[in-house]
């Protein structure tokens, strides 16, 4: 059950503001916090707490939203997660400018180490492949000296996931550095976002030491 502290601050949660949600759906957090607490729905799973909803609010969006907003405040929503499912991200800074971290990972080296080898397929805007290690996927957005956007699917997985691959500019005052990121989003679960953060920073250690070679 949410505390009276937590009811008195209940300003945003779930990164919507309770204006926004007053205005939406004829309550604020703090009053759907005491309404779903009325129904003891503090021990409740969260597609339990949105069917809970269905008969008080009409936008599916919204009740997705009450529902992530009130095991927030409970303590309840976990890292990461998000209405599609879960996300994580990782970075590292390279001593390389932006378009040679680019030509790395845009590379057959660097492609084969980041997303694996190629069993069918090839890489280019609108293309599918699939790895070695199973990964089924398609390229959605190629923006050269930029990033990758690709529908990422282990064979295992129901849905796809979008995984970013990025290249930018580093902030540090030493010129020549550059940041090579990993977004990944729609993970299924949160033990997935887990073994994505491990996977894709083992990912960047070993394009670090691809660097490290040259």
């Amino acid at each position: 059950m949410a505390t009276n502290e937590t009811l008195s601050a209940a300003d945003e949660l779930a990164k919507l503001s309770s204006h926004t949600l007053k205005e939406k759906t004829g309550r604020n957090w703090s009053e759907w916090i005491e309404w779903l607490d009325n129904l003891k729905s503090d021990g409740r799973a969260h597609k339990d707490i949105v069917t809970l909803l269905e008969d008080h609010v009409e936008n599916g969006w919204y009740r997705q939203k009450i529902a992530l907003g009130y095991r927030e405040a409970i303590g309840q929503r976990q890292l990461g997660e998000l209405l599609s499912g879960y996300e994580v991200g990782v970075s590292r800074t390279f001593p390389i400018p932006v378009h040679r971290a680019w030509e790395l990972i845009a590379s057959e080296e660097g492609l084969s180490t980041w997303l694996g080898p190629l069993v069918d397929g090839c890489i280019g805007m609108g293309e599918s492949f699939k790895t070695q290690d199973g990964i089924m996927g398609t390229i959605t957005v190629l923006a050269p000296g930029s990033h990758f956007r690709v529908a990422w699917k282990p064979e295992y997985w129901r849905y796809n996931s979008t995984l970013q691959v990025r290249v930018v500019g580093s902030k540090s005052k030493s010129a020549g550095k550059s940041v090579i990121s990993f977004h990944h989003e729609k993970l299924p679960r949160a033990a997935d976002r887990d073994a994505m953060k491990r996977h894709w920073q083992e990912k960047l250690s070993d394009l670090a030491e691809i660097i490290k070679g040259k």
